[in-house]
């Protein structure tokens, strides 16, 4: 969340909407603390009347992109928490006559490839490193059948930005 905001940060938006996963998962809780710290690290805070939560569909994405640009204070960004929602917040935001990139930036999480490369502008998302995540899953199976001690229950792997054309 962190690294999608603070590149939305980096192109001049201050006022960044949040297309939030049902709030009681991980990744939501995760990514919606990364997008506020960002955002404090400008001097800024998240407003909470832009962060909408939805089901982790494109459908749920659009309904929740309604919501936040049916505002009067609409947001100049949306982060999606993941890429189906970011193709559903694209149906809204045009349904509304505006432009991608043009009047709102839009930035997705996951790099769903059948769908960030495919729509238009290309959707810039943060990837989800599958491999290394895998890897690092099997190593800590390994560890554990093996009776030797894990480094920590959690741990963080880098989610790379791929910079496309929505931002």
């Amino acid at each position: 969340g962190r690294v999608a905001v603070e590149r939305l940060l980096r192109a001049g938006h201050r006022r960044i909407g949040v297309i939030n996963l049902d709030p009681d998962i991980p990744a939501a809780i995760g990514r919606l603390e990364g997008a506020r710290d960002a955002l404090k690290g400008s001097g800024l805070e998240l407003d909470p009347a832009l962060v909408v939560s939805g089901h982790a569909t494109a459908d749920g994405g659009y309904e929740a992109a309604c919501r936040i640009l049916d505002q009067p204070n609409k947001p100049t960004a949306l982060f999606c928490l993941n890429d189906r929602m970011a193709m559903g917040a694209y149906d809204a935001i045009k349904e509304r006559g505006l432009t991608i990139p043009g009047d709102i930036a839009v930035i997705g999480f996951d790099n769903q490839e059948l769908i960030a490369a495919y729509l238009r502008p290309k959707l810039t998302t943060v990837a989800l490193p599958f491999e290394k995540m895998g890897a690092l899953g099997v190593r800590t199976l390994a560890a554990l059948t093996a009776g030797q001690p894990i480094p920590a229950d959690q741990q963080l792997v880098d989610c790379p930005l791929l910079e496309r054309s929505s931002v």
